[in-house]
């Protein structure tokens, strides 16, 4: 019996002191893990500082915004700068137009590029990999570049002042980097079900329609979710193709504001802040599949 009851209370001290070990263990930890929340919930602070700056800036008066320090809290909050901004110009308008062109343009090259990635991918046709990368060399040329010639394209095509020419553009490719990762997402889906369709008498169009397209899903919302704050926030393309005040978008609209003889700060940030929230329900609804999307392809930007 002694025999027995020794090892049993030898397990215990161990268990005790193994105990006691994971208890001075955790303490760093615990440490050291709150020190780390603690510095990235300060650096999520510093960089939503400018944002908080211009969320309560959307209720001050001029006088207030200009004022020297870093005033986040407004003395009065002021609905009436919100109001403003579609009584004096054509706020509603600019909405309309910006939301147009980012969902057209953003559905062209989402399908696009998905289309140009399946064909490098899985498609085995000799010179792909010269094609493909011919296409990435386009990211390194700017879109100055090529202003003038497709200004001319567009105004022999009587395209001027209209929103075509920035959507139908992104319905051929729908960019270099979107393509690049696209192709990475496919290249890391099992090719078996391709092959397997092929035999079972599946068109290629079909396999990419109803078998590739629907497993792509989280990759395809980071295209979409990255190329739609692209398009909203693009100010020098409809600067140039949109002339006209009533179909111009809200990035230029909203440079209106801020001309030689005018400085209207205060609807300015109220139509700023009324410009971030598409975006920001967008990012929102999204984040579960942008988050997997990176991860699987690799891709960071």
């Amino acid at each position: 019996m002694l025999l027995q009851t020794k090892p049993s209370s030898e397990s215990t001290d161990t268990t005790a002191s193994g105990s006691r070990r994971i208890k001075r263990s955790g303490k760093p930890r615990f440490v050291r893990r709150g020190f780390l929340y603690l510095s990235l919930i300060g650096l999520s602070f510093l960089f939503a500082l400018p944002f908080l700056w211009q969320f309560g800036a959307s209720f001050k008066t001029n006088a207030e915004i200009i004022q020297p320090g870093l005033n986040l809290i407004p003395e009065s909050f002021r609905l009436d700068n919100f109001r403003r901004a579609f009584e004096e110009v054509p706020f509603d308008l600019w909405f309309y137009n910006s939301l147009f062109i980012a969902v057209l343009a953003t559905i062209g090259a989402t399908l696009s590029s998905a289309f140009c990635a399946y064909g490098f991918a899985v498609l085995r046709a000799r010179g792909s990999s010269l094609w493909f990368g011919l296409a990435l060399v386009t990211i390194f040329i700017p879109f100055e570049a090529l202003l003038i010639p497709e200004f001319i394209l567009f105004s022999k095509l009587g395209w001027l002042n209209t929103p075509w020419p920035l959507i139908i553009p992104w319905w051929f490719g729908g960019g270099a980097f979107n393509i690049f990762l696209m192709r990475q997402f496919f290249k890391g889906l099992p090719h078996e079900l391709v092959d397997a369709a092929r035999i079972d008498g599946a068109s290629e169009v079909r396999i990419f329609w109803q078998i590739m397209l629907p497993l792509t899903i989280p990759a395809l919302t980071v295209v979409a979710v990255f190329h739609f704050i692209y398009i909203w926030n693009d100010f020098l393309r409809p600067l140039v193709y949109l002339q006209d005040t009533t179909s111009t978008t809200l990035p230029v609209g909203l440079s209106s504001f801020v001309s030689r003889f005018r400085r209207d700060w205060s609807i300015l940030m109220a139509g700023s802040v009324m410009a971030l929230v598409p975006i920001i329900v967008l990012f929102a609804v999204a984040q579960r599949f942008i988050v997997r999307g990176i991860n699987l392809s690799g891709v960071k930007r």
